[in-house]
């Protein structure tokens, strides 16, 4: 038996997750600036959304202390999940509210609750629904980014809707995932 294949699944798996953490942490070269970069089309503010995790696995008692989300790197991904109606109800959402001192209260709704289908289909728990669309996006489009959890479970409902109305067996999402790159340990924070 030869190590060469499982060696080289481990290159070929290292090069692919640089280039997409470059991708999502670094974006083009020729385009980089000492300025603050903006958010990407329909990417959630990186800062909100960490506290947004944080506050929620405090809330369910999953990390004993806020802010323990904090001690990782993340980069966000983007990711779209084609959900079968039939699945629709395999979601559980909460709602955290960011208090920014410069601006204005906003709302991120997290994917809390995920039944095993609906895991199948590609969505994670901590993801967060910044589009829907319905019959292939021709029909019912709609941004959910910023929404709160009222505004977001009459979109997603809406679609469900339309789905079914015009022969549709599934509604598309796209997501928002945070990705946790690596871990610091307190000690070499503190140095």
């Amino acid at each position: 038996m030869s190590h060469y294949p499982s060696l080289r699944f481990l290159l070929l798996s290292w090069i692919v997750t640089q280039g997409f953490i470059y991708a999502f942490t670094e974006g083009d070269p020729k385009h980089r600036s000492t300025e603050k970069r903006e958010t990407p089309p329909n990417v959630v503010d990186k800062e909100i959304f960490i506290e947004a995790v944080d506050r929620i696995q405090y809330e369910l008692g999953i990390i004993e202390e806020k802010g323990a989300v904090g001690d990782y790197t993340y980069a966000i991904g983007k990711t779209e999940a084609k959900l079968p109606i039939v699945f629709a109800s395999g979601l559980g959402f909460a709602e955290a509210t960011s208090n920014n001192e410069d601006e204005s209260p906003t709302s991120l709704v997290l994917v809390t609750e995920v039944s095993k289908q609906v895991a199948g289909c590609g969505i994670q728990p901590y993801d967060t629904i910044v589009g829907i669309s319905a019959q292939g996006g021709t029909g019912y489009v709609k941004n959910t980014n910023s929404l709160g959890i009222e505004q977001t479970a009459e979109v997603f409902s809406g679609a469900v809707h339309h789905s079914m109305e015009h022969g549709g067996i599934d509604i598309q999402l796209q997501l928002n995932r945070l990705v946790k790159l690596n871990y610091m340990p307190e000690e070499e924070k503190k140095q």
